[in-house]
């Protein structure tokens, strides 16, 4: 009887498990769907956590540092660590602008499983490459070359655009 009652338990342990795991797949695919329609539809915020230059690495930044896609405009607010050739007199020093993208490409790879957006800017102060990778999990790989400033990259999450945007100056 006891052995009935153990086995009974066991099977029953063994079948609900099975049941979250199948829950966890469909959460899972779920969500990858979801980032996967976010990031088509050119509206999403990147979140930076780290930045990364020639000076070195800079974990655990600030929450606030972004930068946000809304079709061809691009909005950014990042720190900037790094050897700038020129700058203007009482630059932001930071990565700030919101300009309107004169070539913005959207692509995906099935074998690496990993979309890229290319994006070309340029104001009177400089001009920005931008080269964004993003997984479906949500997890971004930014990297900004200029004309007048050494490279940096950045390391964060994607978001929707209902989050926090910031007001320039």
């Amino acid at each position: 009887m006891k052995r009935i009652y153990v086995l009974v338990l066991l099977s029953l342990f063994v079948g609900l498990s099975g049941f979250q795991e199948n829950g966890k797949k469909e959460k899972k695919a779920r969500q990858r769907l979801e980032m996967a329609q976010l990031i088509q539809s050119g509206q999403f915020r990147f979140v930076a956590r780290t930045a990364h230059s020639d000076l070195g690495t800079f974990n655990h930044l600030a929450a606030n540092y972004d930068m946000v896609f809304d079709s061809l405009r691009v909005k950014a607010y990042l720190p900037y660590y790094g050897r700038a050739y020129s700058a203007p007199y009482g630059g932001s020093g930071g990565v700030k602008f919101d300009l309107k993208a004169s070539k913005l490409d959207r692509s995906w790879n099935e074998k690496k499983k990993l979309f890229t957006i290319t994006a070309d800017l340029s104001d009177s102060e400089d001009s920005y490459s931008i080269f964004l990778t993003a997984g479906l999990d949500g997890y971004a790989d930014l990297k900004i070359t200029f004309r007048n400033r050494q490279w940096i990259s950045y390391y964060g999450v994607i978001e929707k655009t209902e989050a926090v945007r910031h007001e320039q100056k």
